[in-house]
This record gives C-alpha cells, structure tokens and sequence, in this order.
C-alpha cells in the first residue's frame, strides 16, 4: 500500500543545529539504502542520490540536507530503526503519516509539515513547497526535490558554501552570505517558482 511520511528533527533552528542536522539525514538516508534496502526513489525530499551520500571530497555542493525528509513506503518502524542506529543519544525526531488520496498528498499538507519547526533569522532563499499544489504524486515530490537539489547546488557555487543547510524547505544561508536576493532570484529562474 502507497505511504508518504515525514520526519522531522525537533531541534532550535540555530545554524550549528541544521548543520548537524543536515549531517544525520546523510547519515539517516546512507543507512536506509546500506542497511535497509530502500531505494533512492523512496527518499523524496531532500534529493538524495549515489553522489550527495558518498561523502567524497567535491561533492559538497551535493550534499545540502537538513531539518525535515520526506520517504515513501518506508515504514514508521523501519524509520525509527534506522534513525535510532544512526542518530546520536537523545536526539528528537517526529514521524508523520500523510493521508493520500489515490495515491497523493495535499500539497498544503506537505507546506505545513516543512513549515513546522521554526524560523531562522539567517537570511533564506527558495521555498520548496511552492514548487506544486494541489493533490501531488510521490514522483512528482521527488522530481521538484531534484531540481531543488540542482538550486541548492548552484547556490553553493555562487555563494561559496557560505549555506547552512535546510530548514523544512527554505534553503538558509550564512550570516556572511550577501547573495540572498540573488539566490532567491535563481529558485524562481530555476522552478518558476515565486519566494516569501
């Protein structure tokens, strides 16, 4: 049976906290397709491929995750499993089970559930959730999530890794970071998207 779920780390959303949490969904999605046989396809936002989760020298620019993940047929107690191997003693995460309609999810849903953990006073760029609306299919989440990826990828480049991470489905940028506007300008070349 079709599932969508989501994860979300409950954590203050400072700097130091989406970059570790950025590191434990490298981890967390690394385990799932090591250990537990899940394919890349079931990991629908952020994107995560073979590169972004080798962890080589140069693909930094790949490897932009953070606070909330999306999955599809994963299993809450596969989720848990596998979050609770990798994750270190006493993080806090939440799981959510989306309710789908022939096989998709409201796509208010899925701006809700990115948008629950806080704001950042960082400057930001991009918003993932405007990428669709409406009833949305997992591959078509997964798709918006690799075009995301490929923004989040540029953004690295022209800001010079001067980025965070993720929180929920804004891409946070360093204090240093003076290309916020640009950035944002980039989402809405890139997706067609607007920005808040």
């Amino acid at each position: 049976m079709e599932s969508i779920i989501g994860i979300r780390f409950i954590v203050q959303p400072t700097p130091e906290n989406i970059v570790g949490c950025s590191e434990c969904s490298a981890g967390f999605f690394s385990r799932l397709v090591k250990e537990h046989r899940v394919t890349f396809n079931q990991i629908l936002y952020p994107y995560g491929d073979a590169l972004s989760l080798s962890g080589k020298p140069g693909t930094e620019s790949t490897r932009v995750f953070g606070t909330h993940i999306l999955l599809r047929n994963v299993t809450c107690s596969l989720a848990s499993t596998a979050l609770t191997e990798c994750l270190p003693a006493g993080a806090r995460w939440e799981l959510v089970e989306f309710p789908l309609t022939d096989g998709a999810v409201l796509s208010r849903d899925v701006a809700e559930f990115l948008s629950a953990g806080g704001e950042c006073r960082l400057p930001a760029a991009g918003e993932f959730s405007l990428m669709f609306g409406g009833y949305v299919a997992h591959w078509r989440i997964r798709e918006c999530a690799r075009v995301f990826a490929s923004f989040t990828e540029m953004s690295y480049r022209r800001a010079k890794g001067e980025l965070v991470g993720l929180l929920g489905g804004r891409l946070i940028l360093t204090e240093e970071c003076d290309c916020a506007e640009a950035l944002s300008a980039i989402f809405t070349q890139k997706t067609g998207a607007g920005f808040r």
